[in-house]
């Protein structure tokens, strides 16, 4: 089920929040939470049923094996091997389901044998519920997590909100919230605050990610050679995209929890605003950035090892990023450009050298922009394609439609630019597209964030915010035609 469709906001959202603060005007707080389980399971199953039982599997084993190292804890023994066991089965899930053909294929070419690849359906979300999961194996293991009931358990891994596409919540951030009783008080703050963000973000999504669907996808899936401007096009197109796709999805997220009064932590700070890009790694898909940190990059010594061992402590955290997002190359290879900016970066601050900070803004959103390439492209041929585009290395064409003087039809020609007829150059990006992207462009750099500007407007509940929320909702149903799913659902 979608956020972004009827059913979702005029069936299911209703009729889960009606119950649930029905049960708990009566009191009856083991009803409300039990409403809620029920409710995201439901919503879990409604795109293929079967998997339902999938998400039970993985919530009653996690809980299990968790109560298991506690009392192995208690003995003294045996609790490191309970852990390794339990990571493993969590492992083996994505494996199986995520990257089996990956493997087979690239082992067998290797083999000079050929495969053909098994159908195997991608459960929705189960890289974050997993990765959810695994580190809550690990923080009961290291004496942060210990027993509580089950069903808070239950609700921790499968809330509706954050189940599909995050973001990974952790224990300390959710299981109190369900043991404190005020989440189970009727909050008209809260429900005005989530009914708000819930609108930006799906107004996000549907109007502005979503119209950029069609001419990212003439350039990246096409075959033809694309030129200078129109790669650079793509290029910035699908940097937006991404952005107001999973920043919406998130909003959305965030504003959901809180019609249930239940805080999901932001999981993006205006991210293309950094001047640097471990600054953009500490704003972007900040769930994963903190999971990666935390269960990953420390564990392998971190920075505390010396400059070489750092080095080869961010690359294998940044491939092992960029494999979590897809089975593919192209993931690891986007990945893997982010390590080595990273280590470009900490060595630049290392040696003690500084920038502008808008030149540093500016070298930084071309290189996550440069990367996002990699990202999007269905293939290495495709991307290096591309990039040769946008080098300048399949001409810089320009329609004449852009180009009506002649003293500046002169002037572009005389910097290498081709004037062509109008009509000749057939891939998007025509001067309502160009400007709609600009448009979203300044929205990102310029404005503050949605969750910024929501909390700054509540604090005395306006008339106008609940107008322009209201707007937003009423111009993102208008959009419905083009229902589409998120871009983080595959992931």
């Amino acid at each position: 089920m979608l956020f972004n469709s009827f059913e979702f906001l005029f069936c299911f959202l209703p009729l889960t929040w009606f119950l649930f603060h029905l049960a708990c005007s009566k009191k009856i707080i083991d009803v409300a939470v039990a409403c809620l389980v029920v409710a995201s399971l439901f919503f879990y199953s409604y795109w293929n049923p079967p998997f339902v039982f999938l998400i039970l599997f993985s919530i009653l084993f996690n809980y299990s094996f968790g109560r298991i190292i506690e009392r192995s804890l208690d003995k003294g023994s045996g609790a490191r091997v309970c852990l390794i066991f339990g990571v493993m089965i969590n492992l083996s899930l994505i494996a199986y389901f995520k990257y089996f053909n990956f493997f087979a294929e690239n082992i067998l070419l290797l083999m000079n044998v050929s495969w053909t690849d098994w159908e195997l359906f991608l459960p929705l979300g189960i890289s974050f519920f997993t990765f959810q999961q695994i580190a809550y194996l690990i923080d009961c293991y290291h004496g942060k997590a210990r027993e509580h009931n089950f069903m808070h358990y239950a609700l921790f891994v499968s809330f509706f909100p954050q189940l599909i596409a995050g973001p990974i919540v952790r224990y300390d951030e959710m299981i109190p919230q369900f043991e404190n009783l005020k989440t189970y008080v009727f909050n008209r703050k809260n429900v005005f605050f989530g009914l708000t963000l819930l609108s930006i973000g799906l107004f996000k999504k549907v109007v502005i990610a979503d119209s950029f669907s069609l001419p990212v996808s003439a350039i990246f899936d096409g075959s033809q050679d694309v030129t200078f401007f129109d790669s650079w096009f793509g290029a910035l197109a699908y940097t937006a995209q991404i952005y107001f796709d999973f920043s919406g999805y998130s909003d959305m997220a965030i504003g959901l929890g809180s019609l249930f009064n239940i805080k999901i932590s932001i999981n993006f700070n205006s991210p293309y605003k950094s001047s640097s890009i471990i600054d953009f790694w500490r704003r972007w898909h900040i769930s994963l950035s903190t999971f990666l940190r935390d269960y990953l990059y420390i564990p392998l010594g971190g920075g505390h090892k010396g400059a070489w061992r750092k080095t080869g402590n961010l690359m294998v955290t940044m491939l092992l990023g960029g494999l979590w997002h897809g089975a593919a190359w192209m993931f690891v290879c986007w990945g893997g450009l982010h390590g080595i900016f990273l280590c470009i970066n900490h060595l630049w601050k290392k040696r003690g050298f500084s920038l502008p900070k808008m030149i540093g803004w500016a070298i930084t959103f071309l290189a996550v922009t440069f990367a996002w390439v990699f990202f999007r492209a269905p293939s290495c041929e495709r991307a290096l394609d591309i990039y040769k585009g946008m080098m300048g290395g399949n001409g810089v064409l320009l329609s004449q439609h852009y180009v009506h003087q002649e003293g500046l039809k002169h002037f572009c020609e005389s910097l290498g630019v081709h004037i062509v007829p109008s009509g000749v150059m057939t891939l998007p990006g025509g001067k309502k597209e160009i400007a709609f992207l600009f448009f979203a462009l300044m929205v990102v750099l310029f404005l503050p964030n949605s969750v910024e500007w929501t909390k700054k407007h509540l604090q005395q509940p306006k008339i106008y915010v609940a107008l322009i929320a209201g707007c937003l909702f009423v111009i993102s149903l208008s959009f419905f035609h083009r229902v589409s799913e998120f871009l983080y659902f595959q992931f």
